[in-house]
This record gives structure tokens, sequence and C-alpha cells, in this order.
């Protein structure tokens, strides 16, 4: 129970109870591996992306890793490497992405991180 801002009232989760009746509230779980690696399959079938298994494997991890971080967006990470990485692949003469190029990019939580760490090297 928490106190309404504004109010001695306690309420749980610091909503009023009237408007907490009017919520639909949705239990959400991080995907597990394999169905990360469902998901980016079919993603890729849809896009038409040609893609190895070791790089779905991997893009499945990178799914899970950004999932633990942050299980808002689960797997968006993951799946919106496909089409880049794919245009990478074609324009490296590749007809199927690698893991090589699924390794290219971060999500925005290491992007942030990775500018953090490195801040001295850019112009401010």
């Amino acid at each position: 129970m928490l106190i309404l801002r504004g109010t001695d009232m306690n309420s749980p989760h610091g909503i009023p109870v009237d408007l907490l009746d009017r919520l639909v509230i949705i239990r959400t779980e991080t995907y597990g591996s394999t169905e990360m690696i469902q998901i980016l399959a079919i993603r890729a079938q849809v896009e038409e992306i040609d893609i190895d298994e070791d790089s779905l494997a991997y893009l499945g991890e990178i799914g899970q890793q950004a999932s633990l971080r942050n299980y808002i967006c689960s797997s968006r990470h993951a799946i919106q490497l496909l089409s880049p990485a794919s245009i990478v692949a074609k324009t490296n003469g590749r007809d199927k992405i690698c893991k090589a190029l699924t390794s290219l990019y971060l999500d925005a939580k290491s992007s942030a991180r990775l500018l953090q760490e490195q801040q001295e090297r850019y112009i401010t």
C-alpha cells in the first residue's frame, strides 16, 4: 500500500481504488530462449530474410539479454536487427545474415553505457 500523492490515503500501487477497479492488469513474463528464436524465425520468414541457425540463436541470445535489462522491450531489439543486418549482408555480397553482422548493433541501454564510458572521446 502506498500513500496517494497529495492525500493521506493509502491505496494499492498508489492509484485510487476507483481507478484501479477500471484497469486491466496483465502480468507479463520475459520470453524464453526457444520462444525468442521462434519469434525471430517467424519475423525473418515474413520479411523474406535468410538467416542461418547460428545467427538466429545469437539473435535469440541478444533478445534475452536486452529483455533482462528491460523486459518491456523484450524481443523488440533483436527483431529490429533483422532488416539492417540483412541489408549489410546483401551489401557485402552475402545471401544470408551471419553472426558477425548481428553483433554490429547495440540496444539503447548498451549504447548509452558505451557513450558514458567513452564520453571523453566525443565533442561536448
